[in-house]
C-alpha cells in the first residue's frame, strides 16, 4: 500500500483472488471480502479494493490432488449438487474465447488446458474464426464446467450470480 495500491484515495487497484485450499466451494464472495479486508487491515495494515472468489476446477494439478486425496467423487457430487442455473448467463464462455499460442481457439482457458478446441464449423483457428458464430456456437463442455456453475458461479472476475 505504500505506493498507493489499494488506497481508496488513488486509482491504483489492488484486487485479491481467493481459491479454497481444499475440496470445497468458496463461501460468499461478499462475506470473504469483508473478512479479508478486516483481517488484513487489523493484522498487517493492508487495504485492497476487491476480492474475487474462484472455484477450483477439477483439472490438471487440482484433479490430481482430488484423486490422490480420494476426494474426486465427493467434490464432483458437490459441484453437480450446487449447480446454479442463474450462473449460466454470466459465464465467460458465452461471450469470450481463448486463443492458444498456435492460433487455435477455445471456449475458455480450461478447455484450452484440456485441448478442447472450438468445433471446426465455427472456425477453430484464428485465421478461420467466424465472429458471427461467437454467440451462437455450441460450447464444448465436460465435467469441469460444473465448477463455473456451482454456487454463485465462477469466472476470472469471481462470482457471476
Amino acid at each position: 500500500n505504500s505506493v498507493g495500491y489499494g488506497d481508496p484515495s488513488t486509482n491504483l487497484k489492488l484486487n485479491l483472488v481467493y481459491n479454497p485450499a481444499g475440496a470445497f466451494l468458496p463461501t460468499s464472495q461478499f462475506t470473504l471480502e469483508q473478512e479479508f479486508k478486516k483481517a488484513l487491515l487489523n493484522d498487517f495494515g493492508v487495504h485492497f479494493n476487491q476480492l474475487f472468489a474462484i472455484t477450483n476446477m477439477p483439472i490438471s494439478r487440482y484433479l490430481e490432488y482430488l484423486i490422490r486425496s480420494d476426494n474426486l467423487e465427493e467434490y464432483m457430487e458437490k459441484l453437480v449438487q450446487s449447480f446454479n442455473p442463474a450462473a449460466i448467463e454470466g459465464l465467460m464462455c458465452r461471450n469470450t474465447i481463448s486463443v492458444g499460442w498456435d492460433g487455435y481457439l477455445y471456449d475458455c482457458d480450461f478447455n484450452q488446458m484440456l485441448d478442447m478446441k472450438l468445433k471446426p464449423e465455427y472456425g477453430n483457428h484464428i485465421s478461420q474464426f467466424k465472429p458471427a458464430a461467437l454467440n451462437t456456437r455450441e460450447i464444448a463442455t465436460h465435467q469441469h464446467c460444473f465448477g463455473c456453475t456451482a454456487g454463485a458461479g465462477s469466472s476470472c472476475g469471481g462470482a457471476v450470480a
